[in-house]
């Protein structure tokens, strides 16, 4: 079987840009994936609109890279101390 080089080196070429593209999307995926803990909440700072005006709570979301960024905020509640000077103990 006769195969011409040049049919060879294209088809190489070809495979590079594929295997190229394949591994951007799949990186440009894993980008736009976030993880809101339990405990926490979510907002997403949009370039061109601001902060929208949803909230996310826990789980995974999607949001689109380069253009949304999520800002995620710890709303669990925390102990505090009081000092009052009453008559009483």
């Amino acid at each position: 079987m006769n195969v011409d080089p040049n049919v060879l080196k294209r088809l190489g070429g070809l495979g590079a840009a594929a295997l190229a593209t394949a591994a951007g999307g799949i990186g440009l995926f894993n980008y736009s994936l976030y993880n809101v803990e339990p405990g926490h909440r979510a907002i997403i700072y949009n370039r061109f609109y601001g902060v929208l005006d949803r909230v996310y709570s826990e789980g995974t979301h999607f949001c689109i890279p380069l253009v949304e960024r999520p800002v995620i905020y710890d709303v669990r509640s925390k102990p505090r101390t009081l000092v009052s000077l009453s008559g009483s103990r």
